[in-house]
């Protein structure tokens, strides 16, 4: 290939639905989602190398080496497939890190795609699945981002009926949550339980096409544990609640908090508002849901941008 650079983009998500059921026999918790993806993305750079494999961040909170999600999945390319070829990748960061938003999640499964495509290595999507279960529980669904039901450890991933176009604000506090801190936080039944009452809701609305149905029915499990614990969470829950939004939740194990509106127009006035309420350190980003009308598993050369 010529020495050039390819640039990449990658989504980010939020949880319409996410429920905790139980602790699994591996020791994970099984776990029932309703992933909607969002069209704020972070930039991705590569450059074929002889040999080595780089990867660098511009954000001081993420590693750069092996302990890199995108380091990790060039590498678990590498040995499926016996290719000996580098990659030097530059990651432009815009999704908060350590938001419950799935950035770093994103940017692996696309570093998948990416590198099956510039290697000519034509794997099935079935081994792309299976290599990308192997790097995280939300990496599958980023392979193929659209409205989508997720079970199991959240790797278990079947296409919904498209969730209908809105636009959210996205405001994060800017403090990492553990999620390992987050799940210690959930009571821990005795035996596993079934679905909160609001995933047939959801179910329901995505299947009506119901804007209004939809935005009334999130629901995270995580958001009735982390919203009386910490403060901001609660205050910004409380600002979407009174500013007009059609719903607002917690988006996995938070910190981010999503605010539904129906038009771009009034998240952007929602947006300046919001800049003027919280701490300037705060991150706060409008976003589209219009990805999931156009992101289906694609070659690869129709989502560079």
């Amino acid at each position: 290939m010529e020495n050039r650079w390819i640039t990449y983009t990658s989504p980010c998500k939020f949880n319409l639905f996410l429920d905790v059921l139980g602790r699994r026999p591996d020791g994970f918790h099984e776990v029932v989602t309703v992933i909607e993806p969002l069209a704020l993305y972070d930039t991705l750079e590569i450059l074929e190398t002889p040999d080595d494999i780089s990867v660098t961040i511009d954000h001081s909170g993420v590693p750069d080496g092996p302990d890199n999600i995108i380091y990790q999945a060039v590498r678990l390319i590498r040995e499926e497939t016996g290719i000996e070829k580098g990659v030097e990748i530059r990651v432009k960061k815009v999704v908060p890190v350590a938001g419950g938003l799935g950035g770093g999640s994103a940017n692996a499964a696309l570093t998948l795609r990416m590198l099956n495509k510039l290697w000519g290595l034509n794997l099935s999507r079935s081994t792309l699945f299976r290599l990308a279960e192997r790097l995280g529980s939300d990496v599958p669904f980023f392979l193929n981002p659209t409205t989508s039901l997720c079970r199991g450890r959240g790797e278990e991933s079947t296409p919904l009926p498209l969730a209908p176009p809105f636009w959210v604000v996205l405001i994060n506090p800017a403090f990492p949550i553990s999620t390992h801190w987050a799940y210690r936080q959930l009571s821990r039944p005795s035996s596993p339980r079934t679905p909160h009452s609001s995933l047939e809701k959801i179910l329901d609305a995505l299947k009506r096409s119901d804007l209004t149905a939809l935005s009334s029915s999130l629901y995270n499990v995580f958001q009735e544990v982390l919203e009386p614990r910490l403060s901001p969470i609660h205050e910004i829950l409380e600002f979407f609640r009174r500013s007009g939004t059609i719903g607002t939740v917690l988006s996995g194990s938070g910190p981010t908090v999503v605010g539904l509106v129906e038009r771009e127009a009034e998240a952007r006035d929602l947006a300046v508002q919001a800049r003027a309420v919280f701490p300037a350190h705060y991150l706060i980003h409008t976003a589209g849901n219009s990805l999931s009308r156009k992101f289906y598993f694609i070659d690869l050369p129709e989502i560079l941008y």
